[in-house]
């Protein structure tokens, strides 16, 4: 964390490295401090952070008007109990996948090289090539502000489907999370994940700054990508903004994008989609 005249930088706290500076940011390291963070001020909007991997920042500068929770250091630990992993929601996707491979558990192999917070996997319920986070999830522990307690909540209860979740749109943050998995042999899950992950780097642009897919794939219609290429808008750009000219449903920051140049971009996008095939693409990220 960077302090610029008083102001708390954001730029390494989002995936797109959009130059942002809040005035209040806090970073809380276990439950009791998130009550602390998440206490209602009058007049003063709260946004949670995980690790800022679906995050768009719209402003440059948002003042004491607006609070940031970071939970990039909320629970971070990692532990293996048998066939079962718990993983703080601050803890990485990438190291949670890591752990669980060394142990000899499989089931998360596919999801490997996603960036973010483990938080924000179950927030999400991320996924890729037919997987999902949520599959191998028993339980979810989470602080509810409202009701300023602590639960734990079956799978069930999280009403898990793709990217979605029963958390979104709600005010329980999550603190962490438990997994049940299969055994089997590390070498074979460690190869797997090797594998997702060279086709994973072949087809993304990793090499620019971005938050991965802007929209869910729609119903009714080929893949975002696909519809953007067939729109002629491949290497499109706004200002720092531009359509991957390497996955064109992905929008990466070539040098000082902005949140406008982003959401301009954005409605490109969905314009596309809708005067083509007639469909509403549907948001994946969180706009701030």
């Amino acid at each position: 964390m960077r302090e610029v005249d008083g102001w708390i930088e954001l730029t390494a706290l989002n995936s797109y490295r959009v130059e942002a500076y809040a005035a209040c940011c806090l970073f809380p390291r276990n439950v009791q401090e998130l009550r602390e963070a998440l206490r209602p001020q009058p007049g003063q909007a709260v946004h949670l952070l995980g690790h800022g991997c679906n995050v768009i920042l719209a402003r440059q500068f948002y003042d004491a008007s607006h609070r940031f929770v970071c939970t990039r250091q909320l629970e971070t630990g990692i532990t293996v109990d048998g066939n079962e992993v718990r993983a703080g929601a601050g803890a990485r996707l990438r190291d949670l996948c890591r752990v669980a491979a060394r142990a000899g558990l499989a089931g998360l192999e596919r999801l490997w090289d996603i960036p973010g917070s483990v938080g924000g996997a179950a927030y999400m319920n991320a996924g890729a090539y037919g997987a999902s986070f949520c599959d191998a999830v028993a339980d979810v522990t989470v602080y509810e502000p409202g009701m300023d307690a602590v639960r734990t909540l079956p799978r069930e209860a999280c009403q898990p489907a793709y990217r979605l979740t029963a958390f979104q749109g709600g005010d329980a943050v999550i603190v962490a999370v438990r997994l049940r998995q299969s055994p089997a042999a590390p070498a074979t899950i460690l190869a797997e994940m090797g594998r997702i992950g060279k086709l994973r780097r072949s087809k993304l642009p990793y090499d620019k700054p971005s938050a991965g897919s802007v929209f869910r794939r729609p119903e009714g219609a080929p893949p975002v990508g696909v519809i953007m290429e067939e729109a002629g808008l491949k290497g499109l750009r706004i200002g720092g903004a531009q359509i991957s000219p390497r996955h064109a449903g992905i929008i990466v920051n070539v040098g000082g994008a902005t949140g406008e140049d982003i959401l301009a971009v954005v409605e490109v996008m969905k314009k596309a989609a809708r005067e083509r095939y007639g469909v509403e693409l549907i948001f994946e990220q969180v706009l701030v």
